[in-house]
């Protein structure tokens, strides 16, 4: 009997010298890497880089729309004016004046008609050609950095709203490790968090305003450059037919 029982006892022991073998090669539930605790330990940098990164974000939009400021005021156009004078000029079949009236302007309007009256005497097709082709090269120069304005409006809220996460957990951690305190911790952590989200909208808002200003101004020059061409390439249709 005594060598029954130490017959099985000896498969216990070794079932449970194995389960120790196991324990201890693999990780036990609290150990390895934990995404929480990553995120953790990174909500400790606080959420002031996220409003100097909104403040970087929001001095590149002031550049950028000075930029883009000037150079729209710098191409405005008497849209009405310019219209008289080149039907007058094809009316009496001066190329050449309708020319100098496009010559030395930078406007999308000016460098389309210029591109077109170039090859008037070519026929219909080769200045409906030149029309397209140079309001399509016009019309990307024109959108340059609008892009950058949409984007940030869309998304500068959310940047916030990310701080004001990490803020707001910054806060609950000073209030779990001074559990007796109350408004007074946890308080002005949760009020810097939410600057964030401020800072956020403070830049989103103009954002998005300058991008449907500009983008007004580029559908209006289009508009424009769409009903000029379209003067010069009934006069080169009725060219070509008289002759």
């Amino acid at each position: 009997m005594a060598t029954m029982g130490t017959a099985q006892q000896c498969p216990r022991e070794s079932v449970g010298f194995e389960m120790s073998i196991i324990a201890q090669v693999l990780p036990s539930q609290g150990e390895g890497f934990s995404i929480i605790e990553a995120f953790m330990r990174f909500s400790e940098l606080g959420a002031e880089w996220v409003m100097y990164l909104l403040m970087i974000l929001g001095a590149v939009m002031v550049g950028l729309f000075v930029q883009r400021y000037r150079f729209f005021q710098k191409r405005r156009i008497d849209v009405g004016t310019l219209g008289a004078q080149l039907i007058d000029a094809l009316k009496n079949n001066d190329i050449d004046a309708a020319k100098r009236l496009v010559a030395n302007g930078d406007s999308m309007e000016a460098r389309v008609l210029s591109d077109a009256l170039d090859d008037f005497h070519d026929g219909p097709a080769v200045v409906e050609q030149k029309i397209t082709s140079a309001l399509a090269a016009q019309k990307q120069e024109y959108d340059r950095y609008l892009n950058f304005f949409g984007t940030l409006g869309n998304n500068a809220p959310f940047i916030g709203l990310f701080g004001t996460v990490i803020g707001i957990i910054v806060a609950f951690q000073a209030l779990g490790n001074n559990p007796k305190g109350g408004l007074e911790v946890v308080g002005p952590g949760i009020a810097e968090a939410l600057v964030a989200t401020a800072v956020g909208l403070m830049i989103a808002i103009p954002s998005v305003v300058i991008f449907n200003v500009f983008k007004g101004r580029v559908k209006s020059h289009v508009s424009n450059t769409v009903s000029l061409s379209g003067i010069v390439k009934a006069w080169a249709e009725r060219r070509s037919g008289d002759a």
